[in-house]
């Protein structure tokens, strides 16, 4: 598969999904006009990536700034896709970067990471760059 590549704009996150080192990062402010349209053809590419590819293992990193209501729901939705793979030797690895000050998205990490199977690293850091 084609890695995605999706540059920072003011209202959407920078995207890396590295498909050949089975590695995802999704990093800044996500506050889309269309968060459907933004994060459509993402949720696609990591569905059909689990689905044909079935990796060994994954890691996801979430290094958010800021997130809107609607950037919330997918982000959970990614996590459930993450962890309705089929293979049981899938080994999954999310990584929650948050900024030491902001209580609200280390809130947020520890919310996903309660609703999910699958372990959270929480990774504080002084600042998201």
């Amino acid at each position: 598969m084609e890695d995605i590549i999706i540059k920072e704009s003011p209202t959407t996150p920078e995207v890396h999904l590295n498909f050949e080192k089975s590695e995802f990062e999704i990093k800044g402010v996500s506050i889309p006009e269309d968060t459907e349209e933004f994060y459509a053809p993402i949720l696609e590419a990591i569905e059909t990536y689990m689905r044909d590819e079935r990796p060994e293992k994954i890691q996801m990193a979430f290094k958010l700034i800021y997130v809107n209501t609607s950037t919330s729901a997918v982000l959970g939705r990614i996590i459930k896709q993450l962890e309705s793979g089929d293979d049981p030797n899938l080994q999954i690895v999310i990584q929650w970067y948050y900024e030491q000050e902001d209580e609200d998205m280390k809130d947020l990490g520890e919310d996903f990471n309660s609703f999910s199977d699958i372990k959270f690293e929480m990774i504080p850091c002084e600042e998201i760059i």
